[in-house]
């Protein structure tokens, strides 16, 4: 039967909000039930409100125009001079464009001086003390080109001027240092004024020198 009165309704409610407090049992079984309550609220209703819109992928960044092909990334262009990746694992060029030919051997090992060493640094002396008062700057130096490297014969020997050379004359044979290898000797030759050290390096063409200083 329906409750009509106010009275009726406030006793059911007040049935419904005391029968918690009971028994302790009645207290556990009303607070799971809220719990539940809560956790549907809270976890239920949004996954079935929005779980439509969660299961959507997200959108790419990038796109493509109907009918191209992606592009593969660009490898970075190296700097001039230097050997590509893909070349490496291949044979190597024997020399690169920015790398000068060298014929002076870079060997090392200990030796007895070469008697062809020692003759093409007595020319040289020869022809560095032979200088004239009226020697031409030209002509005395075409005399020591053919004993000389290209590299110290135009970076060095080309600047000296045959006046302000003090010694004119050789005094004796050129004398090996400790310094004598299969690829370089070193040589004193003396002369009127100070000795002549002369360092030869073997080229294609022979023994050349490279340097020279003097000393007492």
């Amino acid at each position: 039967m329906p409750i009509r009165t106010n009275r009726g309704r406030a006793a059911v409610y007040r049935k419904l909000w005391g029968w918690p407090l009971r028994s302790p049992r009645h207290l556990v079984v009303a607070g799971l039930f809220l719990l539940a309550i809560i956790l549907f609220i809270a976890y239920i209703v949004p996954r079935l409100t929005g779980g439509s819109q969660s299961a959507q992928p997200p959108a790419t960044t990038t796109s493509s125009k109907p009918g191209s092909t992606p592009r593969s990334p660009t490898p970075t262009q190296g700097a001039p001079g230097v050997v590509p990746p893909a070349a490496q694992g291949g044979s190597q060029p024997s020399q690169t464009l920015t790398e000068t030919r060298q014929p002076v051997s870079e060997n090392k090992t200990p030796a007895k001086a070469d008697p062809s060493a020692l003759d093409a640094a007595l020319k040289w002396a020869e022809a560095f003390t032979n200088h004239p008062d009226n020697v031409k700057p030209e002509d005395w130096l075409n005399q020591l080109k053919a004993y000389t490297t290209d590299e110290y014969f135009g970076a060095t020997l080309s600047k000296v001027d045959p006046k302000s050379v003090a010694q004119s004359r050789v005094r004796g044979g050129p004398v090996p240092t400790a310094d004598s290898y299969t690829s370089s000797v070193t040589v004193d030759i003396p002369t009127d004024v100070k000795k002549l050290r002369l360092t030869l390096v073997k080229t294609d063409d022979g023994w050349r020198v490279n340097e020279h200083t003097e000393v007492d």
